[in-house]
């Protein structure tokens, strides 16, 4: 894989685009630090100073343990090691990026690494911070900041047929929000007693 400006960014393809809107919905990992938490230091102008951390948001770039997401149990410890932290979540945030960026048209479940300087400016766009044109005028210049990544696509691929088959399969967490099954084969939820 040709390596991007660093860092890069994963993003999924979420919704391909459509002959009226000729954009293309897609998500990045993110991990948020929803509590208060101390011992965070800000260095600015080689100074630092202590602060308490609320509300951080980091962006993904790599899983733990590896540079890529190319295979999935990286995926798999990426989230039980985010989610074993009673302080920390992962989400699924959204861009939106212009149709002509992709060399061909994207499926959903795709994954492609975006460089920085296209990141931080789909996040823009994201935020309402440039109107569509000038958007799509200036990533235009950009397009080798996006590169497809066929292990990643495949890896996420695998990882999401799994949490599938162990959603469809497995115990359930807690069994009072488990639906249950109405004659017909339909499922419904259990009434309180």
């Amino acid at each position: 894989m040709p390596v991007l400006s660093q860092p890069d960014v994963p993003i999924l393809i979420e919704t391909p685009s459509r002959p009226f809107f000729s954009m293309v919905r897609c998500h990045y990992i993110s991990v948020e630090c929803d509590e208060p938490r101390s011992g965070w230091q800000l260095t600015v102008g080689g100074s630092a100073m202590p602060f308490l951390m609320l509300n951080l948001v980091g962006v993904v770039y790599q899983p733990l343990g590896g540079t890529r997401f190319s295979d999935l149990n990286l995926i798999d410890k990426f989230f039980a090691g985010i989610e074993e932290q009673a302080f920390l979540s992962v989400n699924f945030e959204d861009l939106w990026l212009p149709s002509v960026l992709f060399k061909s048209e994207p499926n959903v479940g795709d994954v492609y690494r975006l460089g920085n300087n296209l990141f931080v400016l789909a996040h823009q766009f994201r935020d309402g911070r440039h109107t569509q044109d000038d958007f799509e005028a200036v990533c235009k210049e950009l397009r080798r900041e996006i590169l497809f990544s066929a292990d990643e696509t495949q890896a996420f691929k695998d990882w999401t047929e799994e949490q599938i088959e162990e959603a469809q399969n497995g115990l359930p967490k807690n069994s009072e929000l488990q639906l249950q099954k109405k004659s017909g084969g339909q499922q419904r939820p259990r009434s309180k007693r």
